[in-house]
């Protein structure tokens, strides 16, 4: 886990505890208030005690209870780190120009001459920008993308740009050790597994290599609510693990 969902989840914690300690008070007074109305005014009195209660119940308890205290303060400390960290994310995206309708995916994000880490940056701002899937192939030599190909699919499926079939001979004339072909699922989970059609094509890819079949990665792109990605790594058997995960709070 990031940093960033180390936090959000400690903050939803945090505000579950502070909501039941106000809220169950807060109803509980405001049934009791309503009871005591007159008939005609029951339902305004409730009404009103539920809205007043909760902000009386909130300064009272940040007074008299120092835990509750505590947990507001520490609340408010993790809101100004999250929002440190949406600044760094922002950083990071900003450092790319969007595609403009009609340009190529791959030369607006210069895809090519990129090492691993970098390529990857690239392509996860480029297709959350694209709300689509988007593959990608990267024939890799030392580390370093030599040829990349890429195209746009449909928010839930896409393919590859050229014939998979060709690509044994790219990877023999240019002298790759690695073949990484990537996709993203859309979405802001932070989590993500291949689907059946994914582990299907894995294979079929594999298996269309040739020789060169050993040196394909076949690997997904996703996003949590931050736009934080992580690369989640498959094989055609169905079995997956993260490959890398960006934590933004990691500068």
């Amino acid at each position: 886990m990031s940093r960033y969902e180390i936090l959000r989840d400690e903050l939803r914690r945090l505000r579950e505890q502070q909501l039941l300690g106000v809220m169950a008070p807060a109803v509980a007074g405001a049934i009791l208030a309503g009871a005591f109305a007159d008939g005609s005014a029951r339902l305004w009195v409730g009404l009103t005690a539920l809205i007043v209660l909760p902000l009386v119940l909130h300064g009272l308890w940040f007074l008299g209870i120092p835990a509750y205290r505590a947990q507001t303060g520490r609340s408010s400390a993790i809101r100004n780190e999250i929002a440190c960290l949406r600044k760094e994310i922002s950083l990071v995206f900003g450092k790319y120009r969007a595609r403009k309708k009609h340009e190529q995916f791959k030369r607006v994000y210069a895809l090519s001459g990129r090492a691993v880490r970098e390529l990857e940056e690239a392509l996860a701002v480029g297709m959350f920008r694209e709300r689509r899937e988007v593959f990608v192939t990267a024939f890799m030599r030392d580390g370093v993308a030599v040829r990349v190909t890429a195209s746009i699919g449909t928010p839930f499926r896409c393919r590859a740009a050229d014939n998979p079939a060709r690509w044994k001979e790219h990877a023999a004339r240019l002298g790759c050790d690695e073949i990484r072909q990537y996709h993203n699922h859309p979405g802001h989970s932070g989590s993500t597994v291949p689907s059946n059609a994914d582990i299907r094509t894995s294979g079929e890819i594999r298996r269309l290599l040739g020789p060169h079949g050993s040196k394909l990665r076949s690997l997904i792109i996703c996003w949590n609510d931050l736009r934080e990605w992580k690369v989640i790594e498959y094989d055609e058997a169905g079995g997956y693990s993260l490959h890398f995960e960006f934590d933004a709070g990691i500068t």
